[in-house]
C-alpha cells in the first residue's frame, strides 16, 4: 500500500479507530486500579537470610559449633558471589549474595537444600530460620496491641491466638511478624538444699517430671462398629497436680514434688522487648504482605478488621494502633509524580499553544497524552510490573517523547497547510513526508536504551524498569502518531491556512538570517566544539558525586546502641528516655521500639535497638531539620552511645538489600577479632572529629562479658562430681530446663525447671553445688575454677574472613568530599600493616556504577553513530550529530551545577533520556537537507533551509519537553524527590540542545562541507 493510500485508509476509518483507542483506554483504567504499588519495584532481590538462635550461648561456642559449620556449607552454594556473617551471644546471622542472573527461587532452594544438610551438625537446641529477600520480608505496615494495665506476655497471648489468625484470612497476608514476644510460662522451683538433704540427683528429677508431661501412641482397638485409639497420657491440663507426683528417695521411700518445689507462673526468659509510644506494655508486630499483593489494599483490609477488633478489645484495657504505614508514602509518592506529569502535560501544551494558536489542536495534544499512558499501563499490566517511582517515573521521562511525535507529525501537517494545500492533502502528504524517517528516529531513540542491560545490581534492576515503561511509551506514542495523529488533526484543522506571518514565523526569518551570517564564519564551530567537549570533561570531574539523591520519606529511624553488656532492663529503661525526647518533637506523631531485635535483623544484642519514628504530614520542618534537632538532643542526654545512626526507612531498606550498612563503610579486615575492634575504635574516633562527618559508629563491637567455669581436674575424685553434673546443676539455676509443657485449648504452656540459688558469681563462695559422693551441699570453689572476661569480641566475616565494619554519613550530598577526607584520615591513622582498610557501602555501588553508566552513555552514542551511518550513508552526517549529542551534556552538567544538585545515578538516567529525545531533531534536520538537496544552488542555502524548516518544531519539543519536567524538578510533593535530578539533567540538556542544533551544529557541517569541496 502506497503512503498516500494509507494514509487515506486511515483517515476513512477515523472512528473506528478513535473507538479502539477509546476502549484500550478505558480497559487501561481499569487494570490499573489492579496494579501493585509499591515505593520501589516489586522484584526478589539475589540474598538469603540465614538467621541461626541458640539462646545466650557464648560467641566462641556460637562460632565454633554454629558459624564456622554453616559458613564453610553456605559458601560453595552455586552462584554465591558474598556471604557475610556476624556472630554474637546465641545468634549468628548470615547473608549470601548471588549473581543477580541467578533466578532467585533457585537461589533459595539451593540454600534450603544446604540448610537441610546443615542441621545435622548444628546442635539441638539450635533454631534456624531462612528468609528470601522478596517484598514480603519488609512490613507494609507496623502496628502494637497495646494495654496499660495487662502484661506483656497476655498481649502476645492474645496477638498470636485470638488476632494473628483473623489477620492471616485476609487476601495478601503473607504472614503476621511478631517482634519481642514474651511467652506465659510456668516455672518449677526446686530447693536445692532439701534436693541435697533428700539426696535426689536434679537429672533424675528432669527425667521423672518430663515422664509426666508426654503422650505416646500405644496402639489401636478395634471393635465391631468402632476403632479406638490407645494412648499413654500424662500430659495433665492442671499444671498443680504435677506437685502430687511421688520422688524416690533412699530406703525406698517417696516424696512428693510438693516437699521440694513450688510452681509459680512467670514467662519465657526474653532476649528482646518492644515498645509504642504513649503506652506501659506493647507487642509490635508487623504486617508482611504476599509478593505480588496490593499493598495498599491489604492495609486497608486490615485497617477494616481492625477497626471492628478494636471495639470488642477496648473492654479488656486493650487497643491495637497503627504506627508506620507505608502505603501512606506509596499513596503520596505515586500522586505526586502523578501529579507532576499532568502539569507537567499542561504546560507542555500551552507551549505548543504558544507556538501554533491553534485552541483545539492543543486540546486534542493534552487529551492524546492520557491515551498513550492508560495504553501503557495495560503493557505494565501484561508485563506484570507495578506501580512505582521509576515504573512512573518512566511514564513522566517518556512525556517529552510523546509530545515530541505529536509536535512533529502535527506541525509538519501544519507547514503543508500553511503552503496552500487542502486540509485533505496536507494531512496524508505531511504526514507521508515526516512519518517514515521519524518512525526511524523513534527506533534509534529505542536503542539508546539498549546498554542499559549492561548495568547491574539493584539500581540497574531499578532503572531498567523506568526503561522499559519510557521504550513502551515511545513505541505506544509513535504508533499512535502514525494511526490517530493524522485523524485529529484532520479533524481539528481549518480547511485551508490564512497566509498569516506569525511572531513564530517572524522569529524563524530572524533566525535564518542570523545563520546565513553566522556561516561565514563556521570554522569558529571547531574551537566552540573543542572547547565544549573539554568542558564537559571538566565539569563532570568537578561536580560533586553521589548515589542516590536524598529524599523526605516522612518516616526515621533511630539506631542505638549502649555500652556492651548492658542488660535488656537497663537498656529498655534508657530507651525509654530517649523516646521521652523524640516525643517532645512537635513534628512527631508516633514511635515504635525494639531492643534484642529489629527491623531488619530478627535478633541483635540486648544493648541494640531501633525506633521508627512516624512524623505528621502537615509539618512545615522537613525530616533533616528534624534529624538535627534529635541528634543534638540524644547526644547532649546520652554522650556515650556506642552507635547512633539516623537513617530514614526506605534507604535503610535499599542498604539492607545491597548489603551496604551506610553510605560509606570502612571494613577493616585482619585476623584478629579483637585488634580489630581496637583499631576500629581508634579509627572511629578520628573520623569522628571531622565536621563534613556524621554518625559514625563501629558496627562491630563487643558484646556481653562471660564468666567461664572450669571443672577442676580432682572434682570427680574427691567430691563425685562430674563435667556434667556441674552444667545440670548450674544450668538449672541461672536457665531453667525445660521438661515440658501443657495445653490449655490449643495454647501450649511450656514448664521450666528451676532452682531456687541464684547467687552472683561475683560472691561465689557462697554459691553451693550438691556433691553426689559427700551427700551434701559444698561450695562450687572446691570444684571449679572462676575467671571473668570483660571484652568478649563480635565475629563479622567478610566472605570467611574476620572484618570490623565502621559505617558513616556525611552532610551536603558531596560523597566524592567525604571519601577524600576518609582516605587522608585512614592514611594519618597508621593502621597496622596487617589490617587492610577497604572504603564500600553505597560508595562502593556508586563507583561500580558509575563506571557501568558511563560506559552506557559512551555506548549508546556508538550505537547511535553506527545507526547514523546506516540511516544516511555520510560519515558528515552522522559526525556531526555526534557531536550535537556531546554538547548537550554541557547542558546537564551546567543545570545540576546552578541548582547546586551532584551527579548521580538519576542524573545519569537523565543524560540518557536526553540523547533520546535530541537524536530526533538530529535525524530530522539531517532527513530535510537530504530530501532538499538538488532544490538549492548552494551549500549555505540547503542548511539554512533544512535548519529553518525545522526551527519552529525544535523549539516547541525542546521548550515543551524541558518544561514538562518542570513540576518534577521542583519537586511538587514528596514522590518527586529521588526523580528531580534526573529532571534537572533533561531540562539542562534540551535546553542547551537548542543553542547546539540551531547554531554550533550547522556551523560545523557546514565547515567540513565546504573543505571537503
Amino acid at each position: 500500500m502506497k503512503g498516500e493510500n494509507f494514509f487515506l485508509f486511515i483517515l476513512q476509518r477515523k472512528f473506528a479507530i478513535s473507538l479502539t483507542l477509546l476502549i484500550l483506554s478505558l480497559v487501561g483504567y481499569l487494570v490499573s486500579k489492579d496494579i501493585p504499588r509499591g515505593v520501589f519495584p516489586n522484584v526478589f532481590f539475589p540474598r538469603i537470610e540465614v538467621t541461626i538462635e541458640n539462646g545466650f550461648v557464648p560467641v566462641e561456642q556460637m562460632l565454633s559449633e554454629v558459624t564456622k559449620p554453616a559458613e564453610e556449607s553456605l559458601k560453595t552454594v552455586q552462584d554465591a558471589e558474598k556471604i557475610v556473617s556476624k556472630t554474637s551471644v546465641g545468634s549468628t546471622e548470615i547473608n549470601i549474595y548471588f549473581d543477580w542472573k541467578i533466578n532467585p527461587y533457585l537461589a533459595y532452594q539451593l540454600v534450603q537444600a544446604r540448610v537441610a544438610e546443615l542441621k545435622n551438625r548444628l546442635p539441638s537446641t539450635a533454631n534456624v530460620v531462612v528468609r528470601q529477600a522478596t517484598p514480603s520480608i519488609y512490613p507494609v505496615a507496623i502496628y502494637a496491641i497495646c494495654s496499660n494495665s495487662l502484661p506483656r506476655d497476655k498481649l502476645t497471648e492474645i496477638l498470636y491466638y485470638q488476632l494473628k489468625p483473623l489477620f492471616l484470612s485476609i487476601k495478601g497476608v503473607y504472614d503476621i511478624e511478631i517482634k519481642a514476644p514474651e511467652w506465659e510460662e510456668y516455672h518449677v522451683i526446686v530447693d536445692l538444699k532439701k534436693l541435697a538433704n533428700y539426696n535426689i540427683d536434679i537429672g533424675k528429677l528432669v527425667s521423672i517430671l518430663r515422664e509426666q508431661t508426654k503422650i505416646k501412641f500405644l496402639g489401636k482397638l478395634d471393635s465391631p462398629h468402632k476403632q479406638y485409639i490407645i494412648s499413654l497420657y500424662q500430659k495433665s491440663k492442671d499444671i498443680y497436680k504435677l506437685l502430687k507426683v511421688k520422688i524416690p528417695v533412699s530406703n525406698g521411700k517417696f516424696i512428693s514434688l510438693s516437699d521440694i518445689a513450688i510452681i509459680v507462673k512467670s514467662h519465657t526468659p526474653v532476649k528482646s522487648i518492644s515498645a509504642f509510644s504513649g503506652y506501659k506494655n506493647a507487642v509490635v508486630f508487623n504486617l508482611l504482605r504476599q509478593p505480588n499483593a496490593n499493598s495498599v489494599e491489604v492495609v486497608k483490609n486490615v485497617d477494616e478488621l481492625l477497626g471492628k477488633i478494636n471495639a470488642s478489645l477496648k473492654k479488656q484495657g486493650i487497643i491495637i494502633k497503627k504506627s508506620y504505614d507505608s502505603t501512606l508514602s506509596i499513596e503520596e509518592a505515586i500522586k505526586s509524580v502523578r501529579d507532576a506529569i499532568l502539569l507537567g502535560s499542561v504546560i507542555a501544551v500551552f507551549i505548543i499553544y504558544l507556538f501554533l494558536r491553534k485552541v483545539k489542536l492543543s486540546l486534542a495534544t493534552l487529551l492524546t497524552i492520557p491515551v498513550i499512558f492508560f495504553i501503557t499501563i495495560i503493557g505494565i499490566k501484561i508485563t506484570k510490573l507495578d506501580f512505582n517511582l521509576f515504573s512512573l517515573g518512566g511514564l513522566a521521562a517518556a512525556i517529552g517523547g510523546l509530545i515530541d511525535h505529536i509536535i512533529i507529525v502535527t506541525e509538519n501537517i501544519e507547514r503543508h497547510l500553511r503552503k496552500g494545500k487542502d486540509k485533505l492533502t496536507a494531512v496524508i502528504e505531511g504526514s507521508k513526508e515526516i512519518i517514515p524517517i521519524m518512525t526511524v528516529a523513534t527506533l534509534i531513540s529505542i536503542i539508546v536504551f539498549i546498554p542499559l542491560l549492561l548495568v547491574s545490581g539493584i539500581v540497574g534492576v531499578f532503572f531498567k524498569q523506568l526503561a522499559l515503561v519510557l521504550v513502551a511509551t515511545y513505541i505506544i506514542s509513535q504508533i499512535l502518531a502514525i494511526f490517530f495523529v493524522p485523524i485529529v488533526a484532520y479533524i481539528l484543522l481549518p480547511q485551508k491556512e490564512e497566509k498569516k506571518v506569525d511572531l513564530i514565523e517572524r522569529l524563524k526569518e530572524k533566525y535564518a538570517n542570523f545563520l546565513k551570517r553566522a556561516l561565514k564564519y563556521d570554522y569558529l564551530s571547531v574551537p566552540l566544539i573543542i572547547i565544549g567537549i573539554l568542558t564537559t570533561f571538566v565539569l563532570y570531574k568537578a561536580l560533586p558525586s553521589t548515589f542516590l539523591p536524598k529524599w523526605d520519606e516522612g518516616n526515621l529511624v533511630v539506631d542505638f546502641s549502649f555500652s556492651p553488656g548492658t542488660s535488656l532492663e537497663e537498656a529498655y529503661k534508657e530507651a525509654m528516655e530517649i523516646g521521652k525526647i523524640i516525643s517532645s518533637i512537635p513534628e512527631v506523631e508516633n514511635w515504635t521500639l525494639r531492643i534484642g531485635t529489629s527491623l531488619g535483623h530478627i535478633v541483635t544484642q540486648p544493648s541494640k535497638g531501633d525506633f521508627l519514628v512516624v512524623l505528621k504530614s502537615n509539618r512545615k520542618r522537613s525530616i533533616f531539620q528534624i534529624k538535627e534537632e534529635l541528634r543534638a538532643k540524644v547526644l547532649s542526654r546520652f554522650p556515650n552511645l556506642q552507635e547512633f545512626d539516623l537513617p530514614q526507612v526506605l534507604e535503610d531498606r535499599l542498604g539492607d538489600i545491597m548489603g551496604a550498612e551506610a553510605p560509606i563503610s570502612i571494613i577493616l579486615y585482619g585476623s584478629d577479632p579483637e585488634k580489630l575492634i581496637k583499631t576500629g575504635q581508634y579509627l572511629r574516633d578520628m573520623l569522628r572529629k571531622q565536621p563534613l562527618l556524621e554518625e559514625v559508629n563501629l558496627k562491630t563491637n563487643y558484646v556481653s562479658p562471660s564468666i567461664q567455669i572450669s571443672v577442676k581436674s580432682d572434682a570427680e575424685a574427691l567430691y563425685g562430681i562430674t563435667v556434667d553434673d556441674i552444667y545440670n546443676q548450674l544450668y538449672s539455676i541461672y536457665w531453667g530446663k525445660v521438661i515440658g509443657n501443657i495445653m490449655q485449648g490449643e495454647k501450649i504452656i511450656n514448664i521450666r525447671l528451676l532452682s531456687s540459688q541464684k547467687k552472683s558469681f561475683f560472691e561465689f563462695q557462697k554459691l553451693k553445688v550438691y556433691s553426689p559422693k559427700l551427700g551434701k551441699l559444698i561450695p562450687i570453689s572446691y570444684v571449679v575454677d572462676i575467671s571473668f572476661k570483660d571484652k568478649v569480641p563480635e565475629i563479622t566475616h567478610y566472605n570467611l574472613s574476620p572484618v570490623s565494619v565502621i559505617t558513616l554519613r556525611f552532610k551536603g550530598n558531596n560523597m566524592s568530599k567525604a571519601v577524600e577526607i576518609i582516605q587522608k584520615v585512614i592514611k594519618e591513622a597508621k593502621i597496622p600493616s596487617d589490617i587492610s582498610p577497604v572504603i564500600s557501602g553505597f560508595y562502593k555501588e556508586q563507583q561500580k556504577l558509575f563506571k557501568e553508566m558511563l560506559f552506557v552513555i559512551i555506548l549508546s552514542i556508538v550505537i547511535i553513530l553506527t545507526a547514523l551511518l546506516f540511516q544516511f550513508g555520510d560519515f558528515k552526517i552522522s559526525i556531526s550529530t555526534l557531536f550535537a549529542l556531546i554538547l548537550t551534556l554541557i547542558g546537564v552538567f551546567v543545570a545540576l551545577l546552578l541548582t547546586a544538585k551532584p551527579l548521580d545515578i538519576t542524573a545519569f538516567m537523565g543524560m540518557l533520556i536526553v540523547l533520546s529525545i535530541a537524536i530526533n531533531n538530529n535525524i530530522l534536520i539531517f532527513d530535510f537537507y537530504k530530501m532538499n538537496e538538488e532544490n538549492y544552488l548552494s551549500e549555505t542555502e540547503k542548511i539554512v533551509a533544512a535548519t529553518s524548516t525545522r526551527f519552529r518544531p525544535i523549539m516547541m519539543t525542546m521548550l515543551s519537553n524541558s518544561f514538562a519536567m518542570l513540576p518534577i524538578a521542583l519537586t511538587i510533593g514528596s514522590g518527586t524527590q529521588i526523580l528531580q535530578d534526573m529532571a534537572i539533567a533533561i531540562i539542562g540538556g534540551l535546553l542547551f540542545a537548542i543553542f547546539v542544533n540551531l547554531w554550533i551544529i550547522p556551523m560545523f557541517f557546514h565547515f567540513i562541507k565546504r573543505k571537503a569541496i
